[in-house]
């Protein structure tokens, strides 16, 4: 039997939606259980677009299953005139190696910065050209231009062709999955959510961070945006040094995420921890 993709789904969906709405119409079938059922059926996709780590509209990196003691590091929504700089200083202090999820918009904007974190060996991957908030509600032809002018001017700073894809704020369209698979993009979610954008206290961003952390993990931050502290100062620049001490600590050797899924290559399903921030989280990095 064929796998269904997540345009097989959608498209199975919607076909029961009209079939129930016709047979609502010509009473074949009840109206108000009719309209429940299509109710429950948009609700499911719905839920699915906003679950970053739901694999019911396609495959979803949230973990990689490796013997090698690597973790990935992620950045989201730059790059950044002010932190991006800042953030491969910090890198190169550590020998790390990260992973961009860049803006085509802000790409375009500040190219030097896409070249700068290229050029120290991080790889740089597609984030959408506008990040629009929207983005989940795209026609396929929108989705498709969002992600190939990203992709061309990505590929035209950075020298290589991104092959990660992360949707604004995680929330995914249902097209999306079949379009990335014809681009060979893989969809990155991941196993460690920082909430650098919101959470102004670090301490508490590395309790977070620190939470059943082992080989394989993938870690969300953003040198795009970025929670302010008590002192006015962006929470990455206290957070980042302490993790990268941590994991070193640990002996994690810290990587882009396609130098994490090379040679294991096999993305583990959404079996990660909760994104909470437990009163019982073990002690944070030090």
């Amino acid at each position: 039997m064929p796998r269904l993709d997540a345009r097989h789904v959608f498209q199975a969906v919607n076909a029961l939606d009209g079939l129930l709405a016709a047979g609502a119409a010509g009473h074949a079938v009840a109206p108000v259980p009719a309209l429940a059922a299509i109710a429950a059926s948009q609700a499911a996709l719905t839920a699915a677009c906003l679950c970053p780590r739901c694999r019911f509209l396609g495959p979803v990196i949230t973990r990689v299953a490796t013997t090698k003691p690597e973790v990935a590091l992620t950045f989201d929504d730059g790059p950044d005139e002010a932190m991006t700089p800042r953030i491969l200083a910090l890198l190169a202090e550590h020998d790390a190696r990260a992973s961009f999820f860049c803006i085509g918009r802000r790409a375009r904007q500040a190219p030097q910065l896409v070249r700068a974190a290229a050029g120290a060996g991080h790889s740089i991957e597609n984030h959408s050209w506008d990040h629009s908030p929207r983005f989940a509600l795209f026609g396929s032809r929108r989705l498709a231009r969002e992600i190939d002018e990203t992709q061309d001017l990505l590929a035209d700073l950075s020298g290589r062709a991104p092959s990660c894809f992360r949707a604004p704020v995680g929330f995914r369209n249902p097209w999306l999955a079949p379009l990335l698979a014809e681009r060979a993009l893989r969809y990155a979610a991941w196993s460690h959510r920082a909430f650098d954008t919101l959470d102004p206290a670090p301490a508490r961003i590395a309790r977070r961070l620190s939470r059943a952390l082992m080989p394989g993990a993938v870690i969300l931050l953003h040198d795009g945006r970025n929670a302010r502290d008590a002192a006015g100062r962006p929470v990455l620049e206290t957070v980042l040094p302490t993790l990268l001490r941590g994991l070193q600590a640990r002996g994690l050797r810290v990587v882009d995420l396609p130098t994490l899924l090379a040679g294991h290559d096999r993305a583990l399903p959404s079996q990660d921890v909760p994104e909470r921030d437990a009163a019982a989280a073990p002690r944070a990095f030090r």
